[in-house]
């Protein structure tokens, strides 16, 4: 084998995985065996190293994305993923085994497993200048930041809004917005406001008078909203924002309709993907990462069902 050619690692018949077999809450969730599946037409198989967890995973649990989002029971949670290719598909041009990339997997596959299969048209190899918890990070958080600033029309000096500012698309909101010249003013809990500052945003306490309060730390009109909480709270929000179509929900953007919002079109695609990572590796937004291992699975779950976690939590995988 020529010393340039990529060590191609063996791969198992069988590898472990948690997620679920039927709807329902926490108590649906476990560990299972699965078999390792083999990449077709379009399709990257990847050992994991690094996965992201969102909220959004426990909707598709709960049975909330039913009939809009592909479940095949028994399904690994998790729609986010860093590392290495192990084997290519029919038709994959561009990425080579043993490359390091990041993306996201194909319809009825989950992310939180040993190997994964990642649509070839959503995947792109981590940058050298991005760690793999934090490519693990880009096609949810930073992907949904940078499609929200794309439809948004704001410009510098805009008076930009942040609900659930300390988590992980709204801290990487609010550095974007910051790094873009916004008036970016940011609600959180109480104890999120020290992290919220850091990002040069002005932190606002969540919670009974949070209008008044962001009314005050704005100075000014506010252009757009970003809602990442929902409930009585957007609707509270839509009393700041001077233009109704530029309040953009990503916890619930059919109430954000019901009010003149929206909610946001993502792009999942190799080259938005990389333009999203290209935000961190110019320094524009840096993730705010907790890393957990594997069998940690169903405890940090358990964190992000609370709506508390502040950053991100990327889960680690021991490579061989």
């Amino acid at each position: 084998m020529d010393a340039a050619t990529p060590r191609i690692p063996a791969v198992p018949e069988t590898m472990r995985a948690y997620g679920f077999a039927r709807y329902g809450g926490p108590e649906v969730e476990e560990y299972f065996a699965a078999p390792v599946p083999v990449p077709g037409s379009g399709q990257v198989l990847v050992q994991v190293l690094a996965a992201g967890l969102n909220p959004a995973d426990i909707k598709v649990r709960a049975g909330k994305r039913a009939g809009v989002f592909d479940v095949v029971f028994p399904m690994a949670m998790g729609r986010e993923a860093a590392g290495a290719v192990v084997a290519l598909g029919p038709d994959v041009e561009g990425l080579t085994v043993g490359e390091r990339v990041f993306g996201s997997p194909v319809a009825g596959v989950g992310t939180l497993a040993e190997y994964v299969l990642l649509d070839a048209a959503a995947t792109a190899p981590v940058p050298a200048s991005l760690t793999i918890t934090e490519a693990a990070c880009v096609p949810v958080a930073v992907g949904t930041t940078l499609d929200v600033f794309d439809h948004l029309l704001v410009t510098a000096g805009d008076g930009l809004l942040v609900l659930g500012a300390g988590g992980g698309v709204g801290s990487a909101a609010c550095q974007l917005g910051v790094a873009r010249g916004l008036r970016v003013v940011g609600v959180a809990s109480a104890a999120k406001q020290d992290l919220v500052a850091g990002f040069g945003a002005h932190p606002v306490v969540s919670g009974e008078g949070w209008v008044d309060r962001a009314r005050a730390a704005l100075d000014g009109p506010v252009v757009a909203v970003l809602d990442l909480v929902g409930g009585e709270v957007l609707h509270e929000a839509f009393r700041l924002c001077g233009d109704e179509t530029q309040l953009v929900s990503i916890a619930d953007p059919v109430q954000a309709g019901q009010v003149g919002g929206t909610g946001v079109v993502r792009r999942r695609t190799s080259e938005a993907y990389a333009a999203a990572a290209q935000l961190i590796a110019d320094g524009a937004v840096r993730p705010v990462i907790r890393t957990e291992p594997f069998s940690h699975a169903r405890e940090a779950y358990a964190e992000i069902e609370t709506g508390h976690t502040t950053g991100k939590i990327v889960v680690i995988f021991d490579a061989d």
